[in-house]
């Protein structure tokens, strides 16, 4: 049982730390989408889309 308690609590350890990574990039990639965003309205807005786009 201490065995199984051991490996429960590093399971647990490990998913507690790829957790804290995962939020860390979910941030990363909110940033990156609110600038892509305001990026785009400012292209919107001063009309300077590429033709491809349009």
């Amino acid at each position: 049982m201490t065995r199984d308690n051991q490996r429960l609590n590093t399971d647990l350890q490990q998913a507690r730390t790829e957790t804290q990574q995962l939020r860390g990039r979910v941030t990363e990639l909110e940033d990156d989408l609110a600038a892509a965003r305001t990026s785009l309205r400012r292209m919107i807005r001063e009309g300077s889309l590429p033709d491809s786009a349009r």
